[in-house]
């Protein structure tokens, strides 16, 4: 009796961790042991593309690095960085570095709508973007929703490399190979040709993206240029108004 008693005990304890084991099989843990959705990375992506439709605001930084991207002709500017905040459907305020002939200095940009202010590089007030200036890179490029991120990563061929860990938070890791031509608009025509590699971290319980990497493999083999785009402080309430202008 006592044998049986105990042989029944063990096959009850057996058949619950055998529930526990395949209730989790849906899951797999992040870097933190936190349970993350084990979804096929399309889904992911396709809802990546979705949560960052409905973001009203972001703050973003993007970092290029490797050979100089010129956004003007003949190449004399090149652009560093931009770091700022989006507000949709259209406005938008940052600090752009660009090097033009060696000489780094940054300009602030406010954009509402099709109005854009900038600060004058010699005496730091605001003006409206001057015509006869020779460059400009508009940063709203990469989150419009018909040519930015969200309308073109549903398209580009990604795979799912696993769980890491920013700041201590679980990501998914995917990477993908886009053509030059469907980030042209993404990167405000400063990529138009060749394949490039792009890499995304997104979360995994908002699905909304933190950090976006591109390898732009033909500009140089051994310094290509790299673009790190990465996003925070998503929905924080944000005002962005018109600057006084003299």
């Amino acid at each position: 009796m006592t044998t049986k008693l105990s042989l029944f005990i063990l096959y009850g304890w057996i058949i619950v961790f055998l529930l526990i084991l395949l209730s989790a099989c849906s899951f797999s843990s992040g870097p933190t042991g936190t349970p993350t959705p084990d979804l096929p990375v399309k889904e992911i992506v396709q809802r990546s593309s979705q949560a960052m439709l409905k973001a009203e605001t972001l703050h973003f930084s993007i970092k290029l690095s490797g050979r100089l991207a010129y956004i003007d002709r003949p190449p004399t500017t090149a652009l560093k960085s931009v770091v700022g905040d989006l507000l949709r459907p259209d406005s938008l305020r940052a600090i752009v570095k660009v090097s033009t002939l060696g000489l780094v200095s940054e300009v602030g940009l406010i954009s509402i709508g099709k109005t854009s202010y900038v600060t004058n590089p010699i005496n730091q007030r605001w003006q409206i973007l001057p015509p006869e200036w020779g460059w400009y890179f508009d940063p709203r490029a990469p989150f419009d929703e018909h040519r930015g991120i969200p309308a073109v990563i549903p398209h580009v061929p990604f795979r799912k490399l696993g769980m890491v860990e920013i700041d201590g938070q679980p990501y998914y890791h995917v990477e993908g190979m886009a053509q030059g031509k469907q980030i042209t608009g993404w990167t405000a025509g400063l990529i138009v040709e060749g394949e490039v590699p792009v890499t995304m971290w997104i979360d995994p319980q908002t699905f909304l993206i933190r950090r976006v990497e591109l390898v732009e493999t033909a500009t140089d083999p051994e310094r290509p240029t790299t673009w790190v785009i990465e996003f925070t402080d998503y929905g924080q309430e944000l005002e962005v108004e018109a600057p006084p202008v003299e």
